[in-house]
């Protein structure tokens, strides 16, 4: 389920202006326990008739966007059915609704118009009446907000090759701006800003791209590769939506059997471009796109990478690892390798030997950190030694998945506390097994948890901590002590001085404050 953090209680207090159409029950339910009262806590409850799957407050305009999903009559499956609405909060009524078939329409919410995505046209509503405003055949991928131009390719019609002509579109009036050739034959990668007006495009290598026209230079490079296992390519039938934009999946209509995603970031600084991809290495000029140096890249050992740059020398960091049709698969080897940023000459090498792929990544003052399926290296940056390895005996099935990038908390002797913060210079492992796995900085084994046995964040208000396990909402005071409890079997968020929890086709409605009011 998708959450839009900015949903507010203001939404939830005017649902009795809905018509007889859309039926919602406003209810008093308790919902907990409050240890500063010693007494029960009661919450406001708005039930619908459908699945809540998504909604959108826009605060400036004081309106809000909900939409609703069927259920079959077990209540065990989605149907495609459901309904979107568009209410006004100052005026407490439905501006307008519209059904949704789920199976071929989708639509994405912007503060100023509301995108709709089908199978063949993306449509612009007006956000007053919900009528069609002007509409495009162009799935669109991206939009430019300062210029309110989106861009993007024709839909793909059956198993017709997907066209390479990028088309501009002022997203105002639906008008085409301006057409350009940009080959997506491995995907895109990424967009990135290189002045008010020019935007990069990461396809094929680095297409500079004037909003206003759609000019620009390009560097091509290869970002994939056309065969894993011998067979033929076959290309993709257009099967679901073309949702670019609104999945942030650019690889629609790339063939099944390639291997996607051999590209590194970008960095961009001082007026250069610094990339890797399949077959090179590359220092550009970002106003020309003229290549200032460039290496070549071995092919049996190319994958995903990263890259850093500090101190004048730019760090190739190989991770072994690409994507096939949206998962993760070994390529290459894992290894770093540096160059001088200016002249591309290249310094130290350093392979690992580790089986697997690079799934962390962290560049310290004097070291660089990688973290492998199942082992932690610290390599020297200077010389490029390694410098400790930590290869611990792991469970059958067992390895680590990825760098813990949420707080989490423990209770003890009835207080809370947050072991991030009490060991700053450890580090945190997920393990494939939900293990929690704690290494200190001298890369030295500390310990093993199981990370369901700690409190997750659910959010903070004033001096109030909301913790959440087991289905169980804890807030906690500015002293690390429980003062209350609260049901949760759905999803919950704290928004203003409200905590929400949002669950099937109910909303339930908390004021924060009450919970240490005298």
């Amino acid at each position: 389920m998708k959450i839009h953090l900015l949903f507010s209680f203001v939404v939830l207090s005017v649902f009795q202006g809905f018509s007889q159409s859309t039926k919602v029950e406003i209810n008093q339910v308790p919902i907990g326990f409050s240890y500063f009262h010693n007494d029960s806590i009661n919450a406001v409850e708005y039930r619908f008739e459908q699945m809540i799957i998504d909604y959108y407050l826009d605060t400036p305009r004081n309106t809000f966007t909900l939409k609703l999903r069927e259920l079959n009559k077990t209540r065990t499956k989605l149907l495609n059915s459901g309904e979107i609405l568009f209410y006004d909060v100052s005026g407490e009524k439905i501006k307008w609704s519209k059904p949704i078939n789920y199976a071929t329409t989708e639509f994405k919410q912007f503060p100023d118009y509301l995108l709709e995505s089908s199978l063949t046209h993306s449509y612009s509503l007006t956000l007053d009446s919900g009528e069609i405003k002007w509409e495009a055949t162009s799935d669109i991928y991206h939009i430019h907000k300062p210029t309110n131009t989106g861009i993007g390719y024709p839909f793909i019609k059956g198993a017709q090759k997907p066209s390479n002509v990028l088309k501009g579109i002022d997203i105002r009036t639906g008008e085409e701006l301006w057409k350009r050739i940009i080959h997506r034959d491995y995907g895109w990668n990424d967009v990135i800003t290189l002045n008010d007006s020019t935007v990069g495009i990461l396809a094929s290598g680095i297409q500079a791209v004037n909003i206003h026209d759609g000019s620009g230079w390009a560097y091509y490079t290869t970002t994939g590769t056309e065969k894993i296992d011998g067979k033929t390519t076959t290309a993709m039938n257009a099967v679901g939506l073309g949702l670019g934009l609104l999945t942030g999946f650019y690889v629609y209509g790339v063939s099944y059997n390639i291997v996607t995603g051999v590209v590194s970031n970008v960095i961009y600084e001082d007026d250069k471009l610094f990339i890797s991809s399949y077959e090179k290495i590359s220092c550009i000029d970002a106003k020309t796109g003229k290549v200032i140096w460039s290496n070549p890249l071995s092919s049996k050992f190319v994958s995903s990478g990263h890259l850093y740059l500090d101190n004048g020398i730019l760090f190739q960091l190989n991770l072994g690892k690409a994507q096939n049709n949206g998962r993760l698969i070994k390529m290459g080897v894992p290894y770093i390798v540096v160059y001088d940023q200016n002249t591309g000459k290249q310094g130290f090498y350093t392979p690992f030997t580790f089986d697997g792929f690079v799934i962390d990544h962290q560049m310290n003052e004097v070291s660089i950190d990688i973290i492998s399926n199942q082992e932690f290296v610290r390599i020297d940056k200077i010389t490029g030694k390694i410098i400790k390895e930590l290869n611990l005996t792991l469970e059958k099935g067992e390895e680590y998945v990825s760098r813990l990038d949420f707080p989490i908390y423990f209770k003890e002797n009835d207080k809370f506390y947050n072991p991030q913060e009490e060991n700053p210079d450890d580090h945190f492992i997920i393990t494939a097994k939900n293990q929690l796995i704690m290494i200190n900085d001298e890369l030295e084994y500390e310990g093993k948890f199981s990370l369901s046995d700690f409190y997750t964040v659910v959010g903070r208000y004033k001096d109030l901590l909301i913790l959440q396990k087991d289905g169980i909402i804890s807030v906690i005071d500015e002293n690390q002590i429980e003062i209350a409890t609260v049901k949760n079997l759905g999803a919950a968020m704290v928004s203003d001085k409200f905590l929400l929890i949002i669950q099937d086709e109910a909303v339930k409605k908390l004021n924060l404050d009450l919970l240490k009011q005298l």
